[in-house]
């Protein structure tokens, strides 16, 4: 009966050694595969640091290049909007205080008798105009006398379909329909030069073409007058 005990408590001995055994290696396996985890979830965090800070140092190169450049580029940049700027207000400038002479050339292209077909052989502007004073503060203001005294003289040749009464009066009314003419150089006068001699060859035809001539009267460009 003593041996029967002894040998069940050398049983039930083993058993607990077995069972601390396997609960050492269940704890020891545990252990190594949330360390194999937690080692996993560091490297891959690690690694996507590293993509990041290579993310970063490589945006941040190309921030300095493009800072590089733009320190090169930016003072041209800024002296040609600069130039820009002065040459649009320059211009627009010479265009308020300058007045065109395209409408002169338009009521010249545009109105003509009706009786009667005429052409310009030569036109020509005069301009004279002052820049004030040399000792005024600002050499650069624009001057209120820019343009001065202008006049125009044209000249050219007119067939004659009508009387020379009635051609003399169109020629009236074609001159107050100069709208640009009046406000750049004045109402224009129109002159027949019409000899009344017959011509010697005894052809009528010849006649009919008398030369005229053109002009208006000059006038003095004011600060309050607009370019059309």
């Amino acid at each position: 009966m003593f041996e029967l005990n002894l040998i069940k408590d050398k049983a039930k001995a083993r058993q607990r050694r077995r069972v601390i055994f396997l609960s050492v290696v269940s704890i020891v396996f545990l252990a190594g595969l949330l360390g194999i985890f937690v080692g996993s979830l560091f490297w891959r965090e690690t690694i996507r640091l590293k993509s990041v800070n290579e993310d970063i140092a490589r945006k941040q190169g190309e921030i300095d290049k493009l800072n590089a450049e733009l320190e090169i580029r930016e003072p041209a940049a800024r002296k040609r909007r600069n130039g820009l700027i002065e040459a649009w207000e320059e211009d627009a400038s010479v265009r308020q205080d300058r007045p065109f002479f395209n409408p002169i050339l338009s009521d010249m292209a545009e109105h003509h008798p009706a009786s009667a077909e005429f052409w310009y052989n030569d036109i020509t502007i005069s301009t004279s105009g002052s820049r004030g004073p040399a000792n005024t503060e600002d050499p650069y203001a624009p001057a209120k006398d820019l343009m001065g005294s202008r006049g125009l003289e044209a000249s050219g040749y007119i067939e004659i379909e009508a009387s020379d009464i009635v051609t003399e009066s169109e020629l009236n009314q074609v001159a107050k329909q100069m709208d640009g003419m009046l406000r750049l150089v004045g109402e224009p006068k129109f002159n027949l030069e019409i000899s009344g001699e017959a011509p010697q060859s005894g052809d009528t035809e010849a006649s009919r073409y008398v030369p005229f001539n053109m002009r208006a009267a000059q006038t003095t460009f004011r600060p309050d007058q607009q370019a059309p």
